[in-house]
């Protein structure tokens, strides 16, 4: 029972993490880098890791040409 209670309250916990938006890493670009490599490293995906990515890890114009 204990260890029902300790999953709860972690899982709860996980999905209370606070969404920043792309205007915030777009002012915060080294912030935007750091979550971007913890969301890789922990295989996360979420919208705050999108927003990350998008902006720590910028699409090469170039390339899509």
């Amino acid at each position: 029972m204990k260890n029902y209670i300790l999953l709860l309250t972690s899982l709860f916990f996980a999905a209370c993490e606070q969404t920043r938006s792309l205007e915030f890493y777009e002012q915060n670009p080294q912030i935007a880098r750091e979550r971007s490599l913890e969301c890789r490293e922990k295989s996360i995906i979420s919208q705050d890791c999108v927003n990350a990515y998008k902006v720590g890890f910028p699409k090469d114009e170039n390339m899509s040409k």
